[in-house]
């Protein structure tokens, strides 16, 4: 079975201090046979060299990302790095990196999954730290992972930062920092990944529902055979013609394939009046319109706390929410971090990381995974 320990620091400056932190939190004695290390941080421990000296210090691969804000035992906060290590003399892990993702997504994912699948057989589960590039979709390297692992269980992140552009968000692996690669792990034996989610509440989605009936990928261009700004106007969420506050307005998508729906955010509208969305927009899915607050957040969060609380399991928790529910809070930005803070902080290790993107498998009617890419939603993985 999978022992796991967190550790923290908010020493941002001083390297030694940093690391010693969180070997001692730590205690290595502690280790099983095989272990990996889950990082997230604000952007600025990787700028003073903490990350990369707490890697070299590690007997173990460490994957991981930049965040705007996490939380794990004891802690929660904005300007924080946390460390989750996962560790079994019953499991195993395999991790590694990709090249470049800049020009090609498929030779190099195909090639980082190859590479991992040598080392173990039959893995149970893949975690992955994506990239947040603005000219490939975070579901374009979902799709092709899931077809070189012929469909097993992916869960995982875009990384992100607190920059009004994201230009310091990175991806980690074992010290090293990229901007343009994704880092993941499978990893096999004595586990059973359960997975949860948890977005828009349907009190918060409108009863009427359309149907999409022109796409491209993640640009969705007619629903009911009608352009998507007529529909949006049709609505009152649009001014001038334009989709007035994008960010603000959740789609919806039901992909009508036995799984629960997906959130969708708006990033953009493009000349034509598409509206460019943060995942793919499948022809025949039906759509709706949702919307998320503070009281949202918090009610969806403490909804899916009380869900892992009742599972009967007593694993690790591994938690990303959407950046656009921290955005939702308003000025309480911490506020979700402290209720599963509260929740988790004394009875379970877990660690919830800010997220650019959500991944996380669903359950389709016959209870088999079906990866999915997610925005404005919280996903849970409990091992």
């Amino acid at each position: 079975m999978i022992k796991s320990f967190t550790a923290y620091t908010q020493e941002i400056d001083d390297v030694e201090f940093a690391v010693s932190e969180i070997l001692e939190q730590l205690d290595l004695s502690r280790l099983c046979k095989n272990s990996i290390g889950l990082l997230s941080c604000y952007s600025e421990f990787i700028d003073t060299g903490i990350v990369k000296e707490l890697c070299n210090r590690l007997p173990f691969d460490v994957i991981g990302c930049t965040t705007l804000g996490n939380s794990t035992n004891g802690n929660f906060g904005m300007l924080e790095l946390n460390l989750m290590v996962l560790t079994g003399d019953d499991v195993e892990f395999s991790s590694a990196v990709s090249a470049s993702l800049s020009d090609k997504q498929d030779a190099p994912l195909r090639s980082m999954y190859s590479k991992m699948s040598e080392k173990i057989s039959d893995p149970s589960l893949m975690i992955a730290y994506m990239p947040l590039m603005f000219n490939v979709a975070g579901e374009v390297f979902l799709d092709i992972l899931n077809d070189a692992s012929n469909g097993l269980p992916v869960f995982g992140t875009l990384a992100v930062d607190h920059t009004a552009d994201y230009h310091e968000s990175k991806v980690i692996y074992n010290g090293d920092t990229y901007t343009d690669v994704v880092s993941a792990v499978i990893v096999s034996g004595n586990v059973s990944p359960k997975f949860l989610i948890a977005s828009v509440s349907d009190e918060k989605t409108l009863k009427q529902k359309t149907i999409i009936t022109d796409s491209d990928a993640n640009i969705l261009k007619e629903v009911n055979g009608s352009p998507v700004i007529e529909y949006m106007e049709s609505l009152g969420l649009t001014r001038n013609g334009q989709i007035e506050g994008p960010s603000t307005i959740p789609f919806v998508v039901d992909f009508n394939d036995g799984t629960k729906p997906v959130i969708r955010a708006i990033f953009a509208q493009t000349p034509e009046g598409y509206a460019v969305c943060g995942g793919t927009m499948p022809i025949n899915s039906t759509l709706s319109i949702g919307s998320i607050g503070y009281d949202d957040v918090i009610e969806t969060t403490g909804k899916i706390i009380d869900e892992i609380a009742q599972d009967g399991q007593s694993g690790a928790v591994i938690m990303f929410s959407c950046i656009g529910r921290n955005y939702a809070l308003g000025t309480s930005v911490k506020d979700e971090m402290k209720a599963v803070e509260e929740a988790f902080g004394k009875t379970r290790t877990y660690q919830m990381t800010y997220s650019g993107g959500e991944i996380c498998p669903l359950y389709d009617s016959d209870k088999k995974t079906v990866n999915r890419f997610h925005n404005d939603t919280i996903v849970v993985c409990v091992l």
